[in-house]
């Protein structure tokens, strides 16, 4: 995930292709396992599937987006263009 511009956000795949573009809002979930809005204790928040679990905000999201290290999934609609959901995959 990279990040583009104020609530818009990319996602590659990861074998490689085209990117996609997406929006992001307040109203769209955010769940973090560790690097995005991970706690001072170093917990991980991840369900059974590896993607995270733990409540991000937006700001936190573009934060780690910033950094180029994150891996996520992402839910859209595709009228809007804008994400439903986006889920940080843990990787140590």
């Amino acid at each position: 995930m990279t990040y583009v511009a104020p609530g818009k956000l990319m996602v590659k795949p990861e074998g490689g292709g085209k990117g996609q573009q997406f929006l992001v809002a307040n109203a769209t979930r955010i769940l973090g396992a560790a690097a995005i809005c991970g706690d001072d204790s170093g917990h991980v928040t991840i369900g059974k599937d590896g993607y995270g679990t733990k409540r991000c905000s937006v700001d936190q999201l573009e934060q780690a987006a910033k950094t180029g290290a994150v891996t996520v999934r992402v839910s859209m609609d595709r009228v809007s263009q804008g994400a439903d959901t986006v889920e940080e995959k843990y990787h140590p």
